[in-house]
C-alpha cells in the first residue's frame, strides 16, 4: 500500500475528474487546505479525512491510517539515518566505505548499535525494529562469542531482554552454537 496519503488523495481526485478546487467547494473547505495536505505541507485533519471519505465513499479511517502510517515510516526512516550517522561518525563502518545508509544491513545496524552506540541510541534501536527481531540477531551475532564480549552481553541480556541468569543463558547460547558448527561440518 502506498502510504504517501497526499499523493493518494491527489489521484482519488484526479480519477473524479474534478479539480482539487471543485472538491475543496464540494465539501466546504479551502482549496489552500486540501493542497497543503496534498503537497505534504500540512497533516490532514480528522474532519477533513472524514469529509473526503464520505465524499469519495471510502471506508472508514482509510485515509487518518495512511497519514499515520506514513508518519511512522518517516519517524522510523529518521531513526534509521541517525544510528548510521552516529555509527559512521564512530567510525564502525572502517572496513568499506559508506555512500549511502541502505547499503548497510538491518542485522549490522543492529549489531555495530549494541557494541558501539549508548545506551540512548540502543533504545531508538527499540522503535526501529520488532524486539524480538533485535533479540534474534542479538543472539545470532553477539551472544555466541564468549569471553570476548562476555561482559557486554551479559549487560544486554539482563537490561534488554530481561534474562534472569544470563551467564548461563549465553553458555548455552554459544554450545548450541557451536554444536550447529560442529554439525553442519
Amino acid at each position: 500500500m502506498n502510504c504517501n496519503v497526499g499523493q493518494y488523495i491527489n489521484d482519488i481526485v484526479a480519477r473524479s475528474g474534478l479539480s482539487q478546487a471543485d472538491v475543496a467547494r464540494e465539501i466546504h473547505v479551502s482549496r489552500q487546505s486540501l493542497n497543503y495536505v496534498i503537497c505534504g505541507k500540512r497533516e490532514m485533519s480528522l474532519q477533513l479525512a472524514m469529509k473526503l471519505e464520505a465524499y469519495f465513499s471510502l471506508p472508514d479511517g482509510e485515509l487518518m491510517k495512511m497519514q499515520a502510517l506514513q508518519a511512522v515510516q518517516q519517524r522510523k526512516q529518521t531513526i534509521r539515518n541517525y544510528l548510521c550517522e552516529q555509527l559512521v561518525e564512530k567510525n564502525a563502518f572502517w572496513s568499506y566505505n559508506v555512500k549511502s545508509f541502505d547499503v548497510i544491513s538491518d542485522e549490522e545496524l543492529i549489531e555495530k548499535c549494541f557494541t558501539i552506540l549508548d545506551m540512548e541510541d540502543i533504545d531508538l534501536m527499540f522503535e526501529l525494529f520488532p524486539r524480538k527481531y533485535i533479540q534474534k540477531v542479538w543472539k545470532e551475532r553477539l551472544a555466541i562469542q564468549g569471553e570476548y564480549m562476555q561482559m557486554l552481553n551479559i549487560m544486554i541480556a539482563m537490561y534488554y531482554f530481561g534474562i534472569k541468569e544470563p551467564e548461563k543463558y549465553l553458555a548455552k547460547v554459544e554450545r548450541q552454537h557451536i554444536n550447529k558448527l560442529l554439525k553442519n561440518s
